[in-house]
């Protein structure tokens, strides 16, 4: 399979001299994020998630993935949502696409946000916390998933990182080595690792005001689950948070249309 390499310029620089000196800094899809000498040590994580997004992206933009060639169908809901999905060297990729009544920017928005809320409305999510936000399109985050099906729950620390691309809204997330107190080792929790997290916004071509959106997922469970019981549940697994997120965006949409509702 050839993949499309993305025009995705990426450029990233230490400055030696003057007022950014010693400061990491990446230029991807026409934005720069800089980070301040306060936020220097996530510059590797910061080169983490930025190669995560590449190989979204180039995935993206992989004809074939649209067409799943390649992709066999995993598992079908009752709502009509379909989880496919392929092997890896890494593991099982799933991938689900799903359609929300609200632009790309309010989706992008709500779920770059308010991630700290998403116990609030999942229950399949234990905790969540954005541990630092060196910029506004970067950030470290961690979260607990509560019991799913046969896995117990897990944590997770991972970088993310958001853009407008010409394909749609953009936010991509992989797992980083960031210490984040009080989650060691709780209650003998097992970290999981994100290989790869990516979702695509785009506008929906027959519905206006409608979002297309495209999820991928490639994560490691770790523990003592066996491999095989694991992938006989992961494309479940990600039905349910789609259910989950349609519900919960249909209640984002009447909450901002109250709200807008209300503006002069």
């Amino acid at each position: 399979m050839k993949y499309f390499l993305p025009l995705v310029f990426i450029v990233l620089d230490v400055f030696q001299n003057g007022a950014l000196a010693g400061m990491t800094s990446i230029t991807l899809h026409g934005v720069t994020d800089t980070l301040s000498p306060e936020y220097q040590k996530y510059g590797d994580a910061l080169e983490i998630v930025v190669a995560a997004f590449r190989e979204f992206e180039a995935l993206f933009n992989d004809p074939d993935y649209h067409a799943r060639r390649g992709w066999y169908m995993d598992y079908e809901n009752s709502e009509g949502d379909v989880a496919y999905s392929k092997n890896t060297p890494l593991g099982k990729m799933i991938t689900v696409r799903t359609e929300l009544p609200l632009t790309p920017e309010d989706v992008m928005n709500e779920t770059w946000h308010q991630m700290p809320d998403l116990p609030v409305w999942n229950d399949k999510i234990k905790y969540a916390q954005v541990v630092a936000a060196p910029t506004e399109n970067f950030d470290i985050v961690a979260y607990g998933s509560n019991n799913v099906l046969i896995a117990s729950g897990r944590d997770f620390v991972s970088a993310r990182l958001r853009r407008k691309t010409e394909n749609g809204h953009m936010l991509v997330s992989r797992s980083v080595d960031v210490e984040v107190p009080g989650l060691e080792s709780v209650d003998g929790r097992v970290r999981a690792h994100l290989h790869l997290a990516g979702v695509c916004f785009q506008p929906h071509p027959k519905k206006p005001g409608h979002t297309l959106t495209n999820v991928v997922m490639l994560v490691d469970l770790k523990g003592m689950l066996p491999t095989f019981a694991v992938n006989r549940v992961l494309g479940r697994i990600a039905l349910l948070d789609a259910v989950t997120n349609r519900h919960h965006f249909n209640d984002v949409k009447k909450r901002l249309d109250a709200e807008r509702s209300l503006k002069p």
